[in-house]
């Protein structure tokens, strides 16, 4: 019997890494080691800092955030494009962390972000293309995953009920997108069924309605964050040189490159 679950593991590993070098942007599944249990892990972790509070949200995701900037300019250096994986870290982490604080201080993160991804590239490299190359391959690999890790501290600063709610919608995705999509050839039927879960707990947010929001208002932000977060994944995909490279952390956060953003500007419309 356990040769048998070896042997449906190893078919299983089989089609997934076929599909893997098969798509340069695909949703890809990271099937080794307890993978369901570090999920529930990230949740817990997730539903902690909400009690704990706005800034400790912040910390979490930020940390997530620098890791996956570090991880993101190592996998570019070492296909051979100039980055500096420890700006890289700073930026993400740094804007992840400043949405605790408000959208101004994020503002100024990034800009700030930019202008030393300049710098380090001025100062470490001669060549003018190598320069801006440099600073083009660290900015691609700390800022938007940082923008994302930020988008849900800035919804809770606004209302910590449609935090709550952005946290769920996006935890059911990814839940059902593993679950179904880690064992699937077909790249179409893990982000099918992530939507499916969205809509659940769209719907069971329809009934309980937790302010701010309506009924027509949940099923907005609930169809909005169902749409939006497999673009994300392959966001996450276009973010790096394959879409099978090894960042982790870049793939913990990906659900949330386009969704998260776009959730906290439409929630600042609906409450302004």
């Amino acid at each position: 019997m356990r040769d048998g679950r070896q042997r449906s593991r190893d078919k299983r590993r089989a089609k997934v890494e076929q599909r893997r070098s098969s798509a340069r942007y695909a949703v890809v599944y990271d099937i080794d080691g307890p993978r369901i249990r570090l999920g529930v892990l990230w949740f817990l972790l997730l539903a902690g800092a909400l009690i704990a509070g706005v800034l400790v949200l912040g910390a979490l995701y930020g940390a997530v955030a620098g890791l996956a900037g570090w991880q993101t300019a190592k996998v570019w250096a070492k296909e051979g494009r100039p980055s500096e994986p420890w700006v890289a870290a700073a930026a993400a982490g740094l804007i992840g962390f400043a949405g605790s604080i408000g959208t101004a201080t994020t503002g100024m993160v990034i800009v700030a972000a930019v202008v030393a991804a300049l710098v380090a590239a001025l100062i470490r490299h001669r060549v003018l293309l190598t320069r801006l190359l440099s600073a083009g391959f660290t900015v691609r690999s700390g800022v938007f995953v940082g923008l994302a890790a930020a988008s849900p501290t800035i919804v809770m600063r606004i209302d910590i009920g449609a935090c709550v709610m952005l946290v769920l919608l996006v935890s059911m995705y990814e839940v059902g997108d593993f679950l179904v999509g880690s064992g699937s050839a077909n790249p179409v039927e893990g982000p099918l069924a992530g939507i499916v879960g969205v809509m659940v707990v769209t719907f069971a947010m329809s009934v309980i309605q937790p302010p701010p929001f309506d009924e027509q208002a949940v099923w907005l932000f609930g169809g909005m964050t169902a749409a939006l977060c497999p673009v994300g994944q392959l966001a996450g995909s276009a973010i790096l040189p394959r879409s099978n490279s090894d960042a982790r952390a870049l793939r913990r956060l990906d659900s949330l490159l386009v969704a998260g953003p776009l959730f906290a500007v439409a929630l600042w419309n609906y409450t302004g």
